[in-house]
This record gives C-alpha cells, sequence and structure tokens, in this order.
C-alpha cells in the first residue's frame, strides 16, 4: 500500500465563509502528487447566515446544542451537493476517498478544542465513499496547538517547484500562518496574525457582502497609523511559536469609528503587517503567498512593496491560490490512510510526528 497512488477529493471551507472549495488530487502521500482539477461551490444563503450567526456569537453563550447541530446539518448537506456536483461535471471515475476539513467555528489550544462542523456519518452514507475529517483533535491531545497542519503540503510544494531554500509559504486565508522550510529541509510553522477573517467580518457587518472584493474598498482608503499600532502591540505577537488562533481573537471595533473606506484599509494593513513583520526577522530566499487573501491587491501591494521582489503569488508558478488548501487537505487524508504523519514538534509543537483524522467507512462494510 506504501507506495501506491491513491484519488482523493480533498475539501476545505474556510474561516471566511466564502464557499466550499473542492479539489481532486491523486498521490502515494509522499512526494508523488498531482493536482487534476478544482472547482468553487457556494453555500446556499441559509447555510451561510446559520453560520454567521454561530461563529460570532460562539463565545457569547447564545448557542444551544440544537443550533450547533442544525447548522451542522445544512453544513454537511451543501458539502455533499458539492461533492456530487463536482464528480459529475469534471467526470470523475475514481475517488479512494474524501479528505474533509470541515467548517471550524472554534478553536483554541489552550482549551483543546478545534470545532469543525461535519457530519462524516451523513456524508459518507450519501457519497458511498470513506470520509476522513476532523484532522486537529490528535494533534491537540498530543500536546500541540491544533494547527497549522498545511505545512507538509507547502514542504511537497517548495520541492515539487524546485524552489531554493530556505523558503517561506505565507497561507493568507481566514487567519495567516507561515510554513518555513530551510536548507537542511527542516520544517517549522505558526500562525502569524489575521489573514482575511477581520475585513470579511467588517464589510459583512457594514455592507452585508462576504468580503472586500480584490481590495478595491481598501484601496480607496486611507491607513490609520495610530489604530494600526494599537492592533500591531497585541501580545499575540510577542508570543514565541508554536502558536494559533481563533477567527474571533482580533475584533474590529476599533474602526468602528472611522470613515468605512479608511476602516478597510487599516484592517488589510493589519493583515498585511503582522505578515511583513513577521518574515523581516527571516532571510528567506523565496517568500510564496497563497490562500484567498493574494486576491485582495492592496494587501499583496504592501507586502511586495516591504518586502521586494524575494514575494511571489503562488498563481505566478503554480495555480489557483483560492485551491491550495483543499489539495492539501485532499494529501493530509491520503496520509492520513496510510498511517504517514500530518504534524510535527517544529509546526504544531506536537510532542512526536503524528498522523491525525478519523475515518469514516459505510456501516455496511
Amino acid at each position: 500500500m506504501s507506495n501506491n497512488k491513491l484519488h482523493a477529493i480533498g475539501i476545505m471551507s474556510g474561516t471566511s465563509l466564502d464557499g466550499i472549495d473542492v479539489s481532486y488530487v491523486s498521490s502515494d502521500g509522499k512526494s508523488i502528487f498531482t493536482h487534476n482539477c478544482s472547482s468553487l461551490f457556494k453555500f446556499r444563503d441559509a447555510t451561510r447566515k446559520s453560520l454567521h450567526n454561530l461563529v460570532n456569537n460562539f463565545t457569547k453563550n447564545k448557542n444551544s446544542i440544537s443550533n450547533i447541530s442544525d447548522c451542522e446539518n445544512l453544513v454537511s448537506e451543501d458539502y455533499v451537493n458539492a461533492i456530487r456536483k463536482f464528480i459529475i461535471s469534471k467526470n470523475i471515475k475514481k475517488v479512494d476517498l474524501i479528505a474533509l476539513h470541515g467548517q471550524t467555528i472554534y478553536h483554541s489550544s489552550k482549551n483543546k478544542s478545534s470545532i469543525q462542523l461535519c457530519n462524516s456519518s451523513y456524508i459518507a452514507e450519501k457519497t458511498n465513499s470513506i470520509i476522513v475529517t476532523d484532522f486537529r483533535q490528535d494533534d491537540l491531545l498530543n500536546g500541540g496547538e491544533g494547527a497549522p497542519l498545511v505545512p507538509i503540503f507547502h514542504k511537497l510544494l517548495i520541492n515539487k517547484l524546485k524552489l531554493k531554500k530556505p523558503s517561506s509559504f505565507i497561507n493568507i486565508g481566514g487567519i495567516s500562518n507561515i510554513s518555513m522550510l530551510d536548507e537542511k529541509g527542516m520544517l517549522t510553522a505558526h500562525d502569524i496574525g489575521p489573514g482575511m477573517c477581520l475585513l470579511d467580518q467588517y464589510v459583512n457587518f457594514k455592507k452585508k457582502q462576504p468580503y472586500d472584493n480584490n481590495g478595491v474598498y481598501s484601496s480607496r482608503g486611507k491607513i490609520n497609523k495610530s489604530i494600526l499600532r494599537q492592533l500591531l502591540n497585541n501580545n499575540f505577537f510577542k508570543k514565541s511559536p508554536p502558536k494559533s488562533l481563533d477567527r474571533n481573537y482580533f475584533s474590529f471595533n476599533s474602526v468602528l469609528k472611522i470613515n468605512f473606506y479608511d476602516a478597510c484599509a487599516t484592517l488589510s494593513a493589519f493583515t498585511a503587517y503582522a505578515i511583513i513583520n513577521n518574515l523581516k526577522k527571516i532571510d528567506n530566499q523565496k517568500i510564496i503567498l497563497s490562500g484567498g487573501g493574494v486576491k485582495n491587491k492592496f494587501i499583496l501591494d504592501l507586502i511586495k512593496e516591504n518586502l521586494g521582489n524575494r514575494v511571489i503569488s503562488i498563481d505566478e508558478i503554480y495555480g489557483d491560490s483560492k485551491f491550495i488548501e483543499s489539495q492539501a487537505f485532499a494529501y493530509l487524508g491520503i496520509r492520513r490512510v496510510k498511517n504517514l504523519p500530518i504534524s510535527f514538534p517544529g509546526t504544531t509543537g506536537v510532542k512526536n510526528p503524528i498522523t491525525g483524522g478519523k475515518i469514516t467507512k459505510l456501516s455496511i462494510f
């Protein structure tokens, strides 16, 4: 089993709640990897509304168990519909497993808890497939932060793209995280700061729109330097890695009294400077940016302006940054089925390298 390739569908719906990314890959779980195709599927309006309410109020004790399970049912139905549409539209013949990250509604390494909505038994039954879910729990129980989990995939891409080491991979999703691979092949990683979650939440709050498309709103505003300084002064930035973040750790309250465009510019600058300040400490050959945040031109320009030509977007050398994480979870699912480690002392702070993920098979097996 160790060398044969498996064909996996990977599914990621990020903390930005912008929809479901689906990728189909083939890999041996080690160095052989092919990305076959990917698509994005929107959540239904009812699902998105339910998720927004659940996530935004999660720590305010406004949620009953029935709220959470209703929301999980909506999300799981949307996952099943996305999987079915994807398989038909891409004419996919062979699926060995489906790796599903699930929708994060809460993450706290301190409380050893990371909650992702996903009814794996329901999805296994409806898709007639082996499902791999719940990737973070084993890591948390073994002394890790439960995040970030994608670094082992970033390492694969750095090697596959033959990039000069040291190289860093920055993923700007709901939260921003970094994976660093040094000359000796040593992998380290940690969460950096907010990715798109704050700006998305603010734009949704003010305009009822899911995000600042291409950073257009941010580009029209002026950065409020004193608010930015205050945001960057947060204790999280003083902590040494390993460290991880929940999307509700930071708040957009500090920009509520300023002009809308200036608020967008300031929140985008917060995301950008958290990354810039982190990378100024590291003398790296190449910095590859990926994740939905790459589409925000304002953030991208700020990072390139400050860090120069060592910064490159994954879109320029590999493929759409949007689908890196769904490919990554397909790869992690294959590693789980083959009992290969997915988290490491240098990435999550786990005591020893361990695999992770719950395998759900049909009850008739």
